[in-house]
């Protein structure tokens, strides 16, 4: 299934919003560019592959929640918002940087095609200053802002999830099937 249609103007507003930056293999480490945007194969954070070689695994979920309305930036209109989380473990205890991908479809067979689907990135964040003393990361995920020309609310979507350690290296894809919460934000 191709990627949710979106118009020029649409994609361009979400993709500032939500770091959008296109796709990468889930092999590839990940950086960031002075702007906050996500960098692939550029060898994460410095000093973040001292911490170890294991990838962050995930220990329960995914799940999703419904936050009600909100805006994606101040003065614009409010929408729909559906959340998608886990709860991460990583030996090495590099997720002091930490970094999301989650892909959708509305094929909800409960599993995802990441070439194809739709995508929201979110790119290394500091969440502490313990380098390599951060094992565990309790409900990492991200809000997606339901926009009105790109979703179908009350519907059912498959949502997969992935997180990045500090050193870019990429949890397995979780997946659930999660109904969208309906025009008013509410839980269907």
């Amino acid at each position: 299934m191709p990627r949710p249609a979106c118009s020029a103007w649409a994609t361009a507003i979400i993709c500032a919003l939500t770091a959008c930056t296109g796709t990468k293999d889930s092999g590839e480490k990940v950086g960031t560019t002075t702007d906050g945007g996500v960098v692939a194969g550029d060898g994460g954070d410095v000093g973040a592959d001292d911490c170890g070689p294991n990838a962050p695994v995930v220990t329960d979920g995914p799940w999703c929640t419904y936050p009600g309305m909100d805006s994606p930036e101040g003065g614009l209109e409010e929408v729909p918002v559906l959340r998608v989380g886990v709860d991460v473990h990583d030996d090495d205890g590099d997720l002091h940087y930490r970094a999301t991908r989650i892909y959708w479809d509305q094929d909800p067979f409960g599993k995802i095609d990441t070439d194809t689907a739709g995508i929201k990135e979110r790119s290394l964040t500091l969440y502490s200053d313990r380098i390599c003393e951060e094992p565990d990361g309790v409900d990492v995920g991200d809000k997606i802002y339901m926009q009105p020309d790109g979703w179908e609310y009350g519907a059912d979507y498959d949502f997969g999830i992935q997180v990045s350690d500090a050193a870019g290296h990429w949890s397995d894809l979780a997946v659930i099937t999660c109904t969208t919460p309906l025009k008013d934000g509410s839980e269907p």
